[in-house]
């Protein structure tokens, strides 16, 4: 596709904005659908900051998948001829497509080791760098803590986004102005943009102890406000500024009284308290991950107060601002499904590079992500949590699978049936390859039980299921 205004842009539906400028953050064509809810935008400057708002205000495993989305620099994807074409240029022009066999070890030791240490692929704006530079920031940001580098990999990434962004406008349709003359004196004002602030990374741990059976939380909290903080910004006045650490102090004095349900309530209970607290704040909205934890069955039974570390997640996303508005997001994170049969892959397109022989009996396992809208405030969220995640397992398992996309919109469709308090429902279901292990090369049958399991690389089937009108 090529150039386009920002005029043009706005005249676009959600379908071909995605297609306009779903490239612009790498393989991640959320951010231009999540980008879209905000037009009109004014200009060029408009569109960038709601994209990347988009981002910013996105649940943070969302954020994750989106650094894991980008590929290791001079990596496997590289090599492969696999690179997005946005990620070929970039790369190119950094000389990473002309390594010696020497920078190409160093490289391949560096991404394994940042991978190893972080489980996400190291992120840099390469048109600042070359190959030497690349490879000394990266062995500086070994010395980093998880949560710094998901902060560098972001802004990073904001740069890559902008650049991309860059080549898609037409900057002659607004008005003859390059890119390049809109960052100099002749730009006029320069004024502060979209910010928030707040505190991440707030681990709470909560035992109710009031009867003989305990009951536990375990979560992962962010807090992010905004509002008028421009004094702030701009003159450095911190007088109307809530303290991070406030926050912080905040979230752990009302979780003993008003954290004795749902996350979701408690996040409701948080956003409330922020508006009244802060004098400068207008809005804000808070992330909550929940970690899960199942009771140990002793003789069959549940014990009162010991607990075994489960695997999956609970996420919430709570948000609100002055006018009284109120917006309740939950998902499931981290929940490994697998059925060994009644599933397959056929009737696909075939041409000339397709390898892959289709079959009607095949291992479909992923790992659910899901993340979805509620139309209401006022529920019972943890029978509804409960009840979409027993909706997700039990679809999974009630047809024959045809693809991962089929089954997608099988499970959206079957909770929005279920449950009318839900809007729309978005999963990602990352296809964890099973493959039947060559065992005739050594005179053994492998009548379809040995396999060769492998996430690298992998199908990405992401989608909303939502209702029209």
């Amino acid at each position: 596709m090529g150039t386009i205004t920002v005029r043009e842009a706005n005249r676009l539906d959600r379908e071909d904005f995605v297609r306009a400028f779903g490239s612009v953050y790498e393989r991640s064509p959320w951010v231009a659908e999540r980008a879209w809810r905000e037009r009109p935008f004014e200009g060029t400057e408009d569109l960038r900051g709601a994209l990347w708002r988009a981002v910013q205000e996105a649940p943070r495993e969302w954020q994750l998948d989106l650094i894991r989305a980008h590929p290791d620099l001079a990596g496997k994807a590289a090599v492969a001829g696999e690179l997005t074409p946005e990620s070929e240029r970039e790369q190119s022009s950094a000389g990473l497509d002309r390594l010696s066999p020497e920078e190409y070890e160093r490289f391949r030791d560096v991404n394994a080791a940042y991978r190893e240490k972080f489980g996400f692929p190291m992120i840099v704006y390469v048109r600042e760098h070359t190959k030497n530079s690349i490879l000394a920031q990266a062995e500086a940001r070994l010395a980093n803590t998880r949560e710094g580098e998901v902060k560098t990999a972001l802004e990073e990434i904001q740069k890559i986004a902008a650049s991309r962004l860059e080549g898609l406008i037409d900057y002659e349709g607004e008005g003859g102005m390059t890119e390049a003359a809109s960052k100099g004196v002749t730009r006029g004002e320069i004024v502060l943009g979209q910010n928030n602030y707040g505190k991440s990374e707030i681990r709470l741990f909560k035992v109710k102890r009031d009867t003989d059976r305990h009951e536990i939380w375990d979560l992962d909290i962010r807090v992010a406000l905004e509002g008028d903080f421009e004094a702030a910004y701009i003159e450095g006045d911190n007088a109307g500024l809530l303290a991070t650490d406030t926050m912080r102090n905040t979230v752990y004095a009302l979780a003993r009284d008003d954290l004795t349900g749902s996350i979701e309530d408690f996040g409701l209970a948080l956003i409330d308290h922020f508006l009244e607290a802060g004098p400068t704040v207008s809005g804000a909205w808070v992330e909550i991950t929940q970690f899960l934890w199942n009771r140990i069955e002793v003789d069959g039974h549940p014990h009162e107060h010991s607990f075994i570390r489960g695997r999956g997640e609970r996420k919430a996303r709570v948000s609100g601002d002055e006018s009284g508005s109120r917006r309740v997001e939950a998902g499931i994170g981290d929940v490994y499904v697998l059925k060994t049969t009644n599933s397959g892959w056929e009737g696909f397109l075939r041409e000339r590079f397709t390898t892959l022989p289709e079959t009607n009996d095949r291992i479909l396992a992923t790992i659910v992500t899901s993340n979805w809208v509620y139309n209401t405030t006022d529920a019972d969220f943890d029978r509804l949590w409960n009840g979409v995640l027993d909706q997700t397992l039990k679809t999974f398992t009630d047809h024959y699978s045809p693809s991962a996309q089929n089954t997608l919109y099988r499970t959206g469709e079957a909770v929005l049936e279920r449950f009318p308090e839900i809007e729309k429902i978005w999963y990602s279901l990352p296809n964890v390859h099973h493959i039947a292990y060559d065992l005739e090369r050594f005179g053994i049958e492998n009548d379809n039980e040995i396999f060769h399991a492998t996430q690298d690389p992998y199908g990405q089937i992401e989608g909303w299921v939502e209702r029209r009108g």
